[in-house]
């Protein structure tokens, strides 16, 4: 597998172009994993300061499914996964909220609705140069982002050695738990022309399309429970039957002009990703507090099983204990993002002026269906002797026994607008080597808008306008879904067929079957809405000095944010109130960097940075969700309500950062490095539950509160090291092997309020991973494993309902033929392994409530290149 580069390289970001510019004139360019180390380390050993690069090949392709993928191979760098896919990035334990995205340098913002953390999955990385990844910033770069910032480099005809380039690549897979196959493949066609080529011109596009599945179990609230084995028991078990279609179609180009010291280019990307999702839930209450309270509930001796007892209902009747719930969510996902830019660069003598302008707009189109059907099963058996527990009704309720309780239809839509500008002015200092002055301006207007519809209707009021799932030919057939292997399969049925529930529903919903929620449809079409005006203007100075083999860059950047918040708020139970908020904060933000140079094999730096983090554009709304449906029982409910707070400040961060790298042979290197960041206002999300209590004139038996607030401060430090090592001093079969290596280690604290100290959000502990590579005439190959650390998703208002992502590993695999000069063949195995994610509360990993499993997947393809 063509894996990434473990570059520990930093630059300013126009430094670095520059730099790679000068590579792509000058030398040959060669394939293959030697040669990507190779130039990665040249690009390292020559760097101002802290940046780790991904870098393509000479065709320009980066290798696994998205970029998200892509940098998880980085030191220092983790990745979150969804449905089996890398999407978003956290940076030395910051979240993927307060990094900062650029595309060639300007700000690209993201297409989810109302945050600022940027799917990466959504972006292939077949269409890019590189994928450069900055820790310790220099003035130029945006003070947003005090984990780090993630520059997508596009390509350029002026990239490639030829004049004229035509690639394309092509793979079909097969996926285990489903045995759909999968297809990707992407073109790129450019030329350089005119006397002196100085024009170039290059176009790409890629898709991809996958219909997978993934089989999870989902448990609820876990808490204390006197005579559990686990010493706690959740509420319930649910699992579910995922299909899921993902498509990506991407598009981007460029085209420039490049004569003497003058350049002008204009270039673009265009990325859209869709998700059809079908989703059936099987969902048991049998742990409710109220069920263990009664002499229904009993434990087994040990404790590891037990039997609640109940009564079953018949038809639309009522009956007791534990309860029984089926539901259909059928939901569709459209992101999106373009953006476009003009720019160039004029040289007068020893004065360069770089400039640009760009318009981004992103968008999210997603509305969905859900319905829910609920019956009383009677008795049922729970066994906690295994990991991944069961819970199974004695007899299973039938389809004429499942009662219709819900049915919700969505559309949530979100727009993000974006202008920005920015000007460098930077002078070479006669007569000191590699030193200069720079200073330089930027301006960046957002416009950000979430609407959130969720219409909801619930039962009819008496047994005759009341329905089963048995009626009217809507059940479809029992499943089976395997979440913790292929010999534990768990039932889940009967379902609810998605095409007689569609059309039935659509003849139906005016009429006696359905009541609209009137209370829930208002709160939901507007407590979620927001449209945020946020305006950045920045300026900056800096320098880099050369003394011998002594390079300090000093530098100071001004950042004055002015923001407007228009939300909605619910008061007195029934009442939507407009809600507008106004926000203004400046920050000065200072950095220097020192690079020591020990002859040409030994490289030190040291570097201080303040850097800012913005609050999420939800987290700052002054109105909020709530979201409820009926519980077990009669008049009463459970929900959650999740709002924002318009108050908060932003993250402020102080950073130190210490670098040693030993070039010891060509393609070899070790590096060694230790940071720390000082985190004053760190926001953390504070997630609580109460039971039994009133809320929005409602009764709840459960209801969910979240809010974001800001701590008093936090700390993180840690340890950064990488390896690469090419055999080709071996004899003979032997020459033909490399080994990379990389690992992290990074420690937290977060002092909360109430005096509670926590880890940092998203921060794992401990961060790996190797690779074994070969690559001999027209045979290359390689073995990858990463290892992701458990880390904080959410704080509870408890210790033990703080709720962890679980460690996540991943084993892959390549293997590429070369059959002529043009054409080569491939084949990979990803996940092989068959690792799901996990997801648990407080310090308990058996207290889960994520095991998502999505199998294996295989790809062949083929390449060209002319």
């Amino acid at each position: 597998m063509k894996l990434l580069l473990c570059a520990t390289a930093t630059l300013p970001a126009f430094v670095l172009s520059a730099h790679a510019q000068e590579v792509a004139d000058d030398e040959i360019v060669v394939t293959g994993q030697r040669a990507q180390q190779e130039r990665a380390i040249e690009i390292k050993r020559d760097a101002i300061g802290i940046i780790d690069v991904a870098a393509a090949d000479e065709i320009g392709r980066l290798p696994d499914r998205n970029v998200a993928e892509v940098v998880e191979r980085l030191p220092g760098v983790g990745v979150t996964y969804d449905q089996g896919e890398g999407r978003y990035v956290a940076i030395r334990g910051i979240p993927s909220d307060l990094n900062n995205y650029t595309f060639g340098g300007v700000e690209i913002g993201n297409p989810d609705g109302q945050n600022r953390s940027l799917p990466l999955d959504i972006v292939s990385g077949q269409l890019l140069n590189r994928v450069e990844v900055s820790k310790a910033k220099t003035a130029n770069q945006d003070g947003q982002g005090i984990g780090g910032s993630i520059n997508l480099v596009p390509q350029t005809a002026f990239d490639f050695r030829d004049r004229f380039i035509l690639q394309a690549n092509g793979q079909v897979g097969y996926q285990e738990l489903n045995e759909k196959v999968p297809v990707r493949g992407d073109v790129s066609v450019g030329a350089r022309f005119g006397a002196d080529e100085e024009f170039g011109v290059l176009i790409g596009g890629s898709y991809s399309e996958r219909t997978f599945a993934s089989y999870g179990v989902y448990p609820d609230d876990w808490r204390p429970v006197s005579g559990a084995a686990r010493g706690g028991m959740p509420i319930n078990i649910k699992y579910t039957d995922y299909s899921l279609k993902r498509e990506r179609i991407g598009a981007a180009g460029s085209l420039d002009w490049r004569s003497g010291d003058h350049e002008l280019y204009l270039r673009g990307i265009y990325s859209k990703f869709t998700e059809d999702e079908y989703r059936q839930r099987y969902r048991l209450d049998f742990a409710t507090d109220a069920l263990i309270a009664s002499p229904a509930f009993s434990f087994a001796a040990g404790g590891n099983s037990g039997t609640v007892t109940g009564t079953p209902n018949v038809g639309v009747g009522g009956g007791s204990g534990p309860e029984r719930r089926q539901d259909l969510r059928l939901e569709y996902k459209e992101k999106s993002i373009l953006a476009g830019m003009l720019g160039g660069s004029s040289r007068f003598r020893d004065v360069k002026v770089d400039y640009v302008v760009a318009r981004v707009h992103n968008e999210v189109r997603e509305p969905n269906q859900l319905w829910q059907f609920r019956c009383n099963p009677g008795t049922v058996d729970f066994n906690f002797a295994e990991r991944v527990f069961t819970a199974t009704p004695r007899t299973e309720c039938a389809a004429s026994q499942l009662n219709f309780r819900q049915y919700a239809e969505q559309f949530e839509t979100g727009d993000e607008d974006i202008w920005q500008g920015k000007a460098d002015l930077t002078w070479t200092i006669p007569g000191m080597e590699d030193s200069f002055v720079a200073a330089g301006g930027k301006f960046r207007l957002t416009d950000k808008s979430f609407d959130s519809r969720n219409d909801s209707w619930t039962r009819g009021g008496n047994a005759t306008t009341r329905f089963t799932l048995g009626q009217f030919n809507l059940a479809g057939p029992t499943v089976l879904v395997y979440p913790d292997g292929d010999d534990r399969p768990y039932a889940n049925g009967p379902t609810i067929d998605a095409a007689a529930i569609t059309t039935w529903t659509a003849a139906n919903l005016a009429g006696p079957y359905f009541v609209r929620d009137n209370a829930a449809t208002l709160a939901n079409a507007t407590l979620n809405d927001i449209f945020i005006e946020e305006d950045v203007w920045a300026g900056y100075a800096m320098a880099s000095l050369k003394f011998g083999p002594l390079t300090i860059t000093p530098g100071l950047r001004y950042e004055r944010t002015t923001s407007t918040v228009t939300g909605s708020r619910l008061q007195n139970g029934t009442t939507i109130v407009p809600v507008q908020e106004r926000n203004q904060y400046s920050d000065w933000l200072p950095s220097i960097i020192i690079r020591m140079d020990a002859g040409d094999k030994f490289s030190f730096r040291m570097a201080y940075t303040r850097n800012l983090g913005r609050p999420n554009y939800s987290q700052l709304s002054p109105g909020g969700a709530l979201s409820y449906e009926e519980g077990n029982g009669n008049g009463t409910f459970e929900g959650s309500f999740s709002t924002g707070n318009p108050d908060l400040l932003p993250y402020r961060a102080d950073s130190l950062d210490l670098s040693a790298e030993y070039y010891f042979a060509k393609g070899g290197l070790i590096s060694l490095g230790a940071f720390v960041k000082y985190i004053d206002n760190p926001i953390f999300t504070q997630n609580y539950t109460l039971t039994n209590t009133s809320f929005a004139g409602l009764n709840f038996e459960r209801l969910s509160f979240s809010q974001p607030q800001n701590a008093d401060k936090a700390e993180l430090i840690g340890v950064e090291a990488a390896f690469q090592m090419q055999f080709t001093f071996l004899p003979g079969f032997l020459s033909g092997f490399g080994f990379e290596a990389n690992g992290t280690l990074v420690s937290s604290s977060l002092t909360l309020p109430n005096g509670r100290v926590s880890t940092f959000p998203s921060q794992s502990e401990f961060l790996y991973g190797a690779q074994l590579f070969y690559q001999a005439g027209p045979v290359e190959a390689s073995v990858a494993y990463h290892n992701t650390g458990a880390s904080l998703i959410a704080v509870g208002g408890l210790a033990y309902q703080d709720q962890y992502n679980d460690d996540l590993r991943r084993l892959d695999a390549k293997v590429k033929f070369q059959i002529t000069e043009n054409i080569s063949v491939f084949a990979e195995a990803q996940n092989l392994t068959d690792e799901p994610t996990r997801q648990y509360q407080g310090d308990r990993t058996d207290w889960f409530v994520q095991n998502e499993r999505y199998g294996r997947t295989f790809w062949a393809g083929a390449s060209a290149k002319f």
